[in-house]
């Protein structure tokens, strides 16, 4: 009797199997996040809300895990499918730099949001009409301890740039140039930027521009560095358009993904139902083309469903970002 009893519910549950059907398959994925106090986490949330809402069988968690570097980390474990990524992290995991053990084959790009234009700020009133001329002028390069001054330090470095640096936090860096001890800074992101707004109410500033040399020579040294142009508008006193180089901030995975998955995230996430569900949850993405952006910055390949439903889209997508 027991074993009638057994054999009919796995009969049973077979049935249910059988009558749910592929289309009702869950494919449960979990995504690595920034920290949750940072708006790229909120931009996560509301994203996976809407892939899950969107690519039929996905389902998608978001899993706080801190920065770029530590999400690719578990990723490359093999603890989330897909996760938080900033073109230095990926480009320290493809070429195995600290933090990462070796270099990984396996990385793939599913596609960047947001892209994070480096600026250099200096006091309108200064003699510092390009990057060259900040040679012995006081100038914080980015926050104490942050990648923003790391990047900094590569770039003048690269270029024999030797400025009289004053290191200091965010804030105090504000503060020293408000009040004149310093007369320049370094700020990434955006237009308009609070951070600068503040610093404009108290000097008229300038925003330095790169020449293309210079451009050239620091994308060439360090291949997550990407030259951008960028108009910040009249937001500080001033219009024109800027040169420089940024990083970008996005989406990571492996080979390990499916391709079908890849390809309908990429179909979701570059289609106009996929600029408004962005929008929402981060207001700078109605400018930004994300699917141009992540072919001018990846540094890891794409992944070959991202690949093939940029094709489609008529995007060429270079060798070097071929698996």
């Amino acid at each position: 009797m027991k074993r009638r009893e057994i054999l009919v519910a796995l009969g049973a549950t077979t049935l249910v199997a059988a009558l749910a059907g592929p289309g009702l398959a869950q494919e449960r994925l979990a995504m690595g996040a920034t920290f949750s106090s940072s708006s790229y986490y909120t931009y996560q949330v509301g994203i996976a809300n809407y892939l899950n809402s969107t690519v039929e069988g996905l389902d998608l968690s978001v899993q706080e895990l801190g920065g770029g570097e530590v999400s690719t980390q578990a990723l490359l474990r093999g603890e989330i499918d897909m996760g938080i990524a900033t073109t230095s992290s990926d480009y320290a995991a493809v070429n195995g730099e600290a933090p990462f053990e070796g270099t990984s084959d396996t990385l793939r790009t599913l596609y960047f949001f947001a892209p994070t234009p480096i600026n250099f700020v200096v006091d309108a009133a200064s003699n510092v009409q390009s990057l060259s001329d900040l040679k012995g002028v006081k100038f914080n390069p980015g926050g104490r301890g942050t990648s923003t001054e790391r990047q900094v330090d590569m770039i003048l470095a690269v270029l024999g740039i030797e400025p009289a640096l004053e290191r200091a936090e965010g804030s105090d860096a504000l503060d020293a140039f408000q009040n004149r001890r310093i007369d320049g800074f370094v700020k990434l992101g955006l237009h308009p930027d609070g951070y600068i707004q503040q610093a404009a109410a108290s000097r008229d500033i300038r925003i330095l521009s790169m020449t293309p040399e210079e451009q050239q020579k620091v994308s060439e040294a360090y291949g997550f560095l990407a030259p951008a142009t960028m108009n910040p508008g009249a937001f500080y006193g001033s219009e024109g358009e800027i040169a420089t180089v940024q990083t970008a901030i996005g989406i990571n995975t492996t080979a390990d993904l499916d391709e079908k998955i890849a390809y309908n995230i990429a179909k979701a996430i570059f289609s106009e139902a996929g600029k408004t569900a962005e929008v929402e949850v981060y207001a700078p993405g109605e400018s930004i083309d994300t699917a141009q952006l992540t072919l001018d910055v990846a540094v890891a390949p794409l992944h070959p469903g991202v690949i093939r439903y940029l094709e489609e889209a008529g995007y060429t997508v270079p060798e070097k970002l071929k698996p």
